[in-house]
């Protein structure tokens, strides 16, 4: 398995449209510089077939899946590092892989993934 600093363009990140959290992370991603070496998919898009992409439809709604120019998949905090290293944060990348602070991380993205409706709801209104 590759490490997601070593992500290859065009990155495919695959989220979910509806949620709060992950369109204000596409909108943070479009104001990067290197924002063309993303591609950001909706999920809940009219035209999306999970089974194109070789995935269940359920396992897609649990957590942000990203696949890269090799076809190689990152899920959850992975395809987050993945994006980041992309984007050119690839310090950030490695201090989110420190013994410690990983596990922290991936735990905590879990349990924002399975609460990102309520978390979305408590996030000011972008004016």
């Amino acid at each position: 398995m590759t490490s997601p600093a070593n992500a290859q363009t065009p990155l495919e990140m695959l989220y979910d449209g509806d949620c709060p959290i992950c369109q204000r992370q596409v909108a943070w991603i479009q104001r990067r510089r290197h924002r063309a070496r993303i591609r950001c998919v909706d999920i809940r898009a009219a035209d999306f077939s999970s089974a194109a992409w070789g995935r269940d439809w359920e396992e897609l709604l649990g957590r942000m899946f990203a696949r890269d120019g090799r076809g190689e998949w990152f899920a959850g905090m992975d395809a987050v590092r993945a994006m980041l290293a992309l984007l050119g944060y690839r310090r950030l990348v490695w201090l989110s892989h420190r013994p410690g602070l990983k596990g922290i991380l991936d735990r905590g993205y879990l349990w924002v993934a399975r609460h990102r409706f309520t978390l979305g709801r408590l996030l000011p209104d972008r004016r």
